[in-house]
């Protein structure tokens, strides 16, 4: 057993991914969460993603970094949707439609990263609609198979909010009824950090249908929208969406958003709509992407926190780790197992 606990601050895909393999590591974990599988809030951003696997193209440093987690969750997705269909991975037929896609998009070098997927290839006219495999997806239930693997490895969740993510020490020590607790680190894992002021909201607006579809699909448009068609494994239904909108912190539904909607993706798949020829909404959803404009922080720093000293008066600084790893924006799903193994070894480090 590694020496001292590690306080994770935060529950959504990466929080627990990170909990999961540190708990796996051998250290005690207690993760601390605003929010939890079991809840639908707007600003817990994990339950409302569309959470399709989707490649990135390499065009920045930082992306070739995340694509190497990339990699290492694809294939971790891979073993799980083969060992436990509890989780809600399915890998399905996949396509994507451009309209004018950028550079990143076409070349196709193996180290430009976007063509490296199994079963990747470039379709034709004439082969449409004849789609190639090689997309993943998954739904809510996939949080709550995250926490279910957490606790079953001996991990606590504990539900309170952070004001600052030095108060996760004090609420650790509380709750674990020590107050010389020995903390090894606090992993920072609240999608948008505290105050960073490179972080910003992006508003999503999707729409859960009834409707069944067996492929996922997406078509980026020349005007910058996308409008993707998702099928749910196990939870059942299709997700369809959606908005990008920067800054928009309304939790209010979008009639407008709903219509534009549903009059996109009955023209990309007019298959979706069935004998009946409509589609059967269940449920709006609304959420807000953590965006960071620098990309994922992962990272450690070696700061200090401030407690009372011994006599009762006076503060003293005391040595703390926070391993930082937040702003993933709509990427969180598809890193999660590679960043959590880098949590893993920062915090080990």
């Amino acid at each position: 057993m590694s020496s001292g606990y590690v306080i994770v601050a935060g529950a959504g895909v990466l929080g627990l991914t990170s909990a999961i393999q540190l708990a796996r590591t051998g250290f005690n974990v207690l993760v601390l969460a605003r929010d939890t599988p079991q809840d639908l809030t707007t600003t817990y951003s994990s339950p409302w993603a569309g959470a399709h696997f989707r490649p990135i193209p390499i065009t920045t440093p930082q992306l070739a970094i995340e694509q190497g987690f990339v990699k290492e969750t694809y294939y971790e997705f891979q073993r799980i949707a083969e060992n436990d269909v509890s989780a809600g991975i399915a890998f399905i037929t996949g396509i994507e439609y451009f309209d004018n896609p950028d550079k990143s998009y076409t070349d196709l070098r193996q180290e430009a990263g976007f063509c490296i997927w199994p079963e990747f290839r470039v379709l034709d006219p004439g082969s449409l609609p004849d789609f190639g495999k090689g997309k993943i997806k998954w739904g809510v239930i996939y949080l709550s198979w995250l926490q279910r693997q957490f606790e079953i490895l001996g991990g606590k969740v504990v539900k309170c909010t952070l004001q600052h993510i030095h108060e996760a020490v004090f609420i650790a020590r509380k709750e674990l009824n020590d107050l010389n607790l020995d903390i090894k680190a606090v992993v920072n894992a609240t999608g948008m950090g505290f105050a960073d002021p490179e972080c910003f909201i992006s508003r999503g607006q999707f729409l859960l249908v009834s409707n069944e579809c067996k492929e996922t699909i997406s078509h980026q448009r020349e005007d910058g929208d996308a409008t993707v068609i998702i099928p749910r494994p196990l939870s059942g239904g299709t997700l369809i969406g959606g908005t990008k909108e920067v800054g928009n912190w309304s939790s209010i539904p979008s009639e407008e958003a709903s219509r534009g909607i549903i009059e996109r993706v009955s023209e990309l798949y007019p298959q979706l709509l069935g004998v009946q020829g409509r589609l059967n909404v269940l449920r709006v959803n609304v959420g807000r992407r953590p965006m960071r404009k620098s990309g994922l922080r992962l990272e450690a720093e070696n700061t200090t926190f401030v407690e009372t000293r011994s006599d009762g008066f006076k503060t003293v600084d005391k040595p703390l780790k926070i391993v930082h790893c937040y702003g993933a924006g709509g990427n969180g799903y598809k890193l999660s197992w590679g960043a959590a193994r880098m949590v893993v070894e920062l915090v080990d480090d």
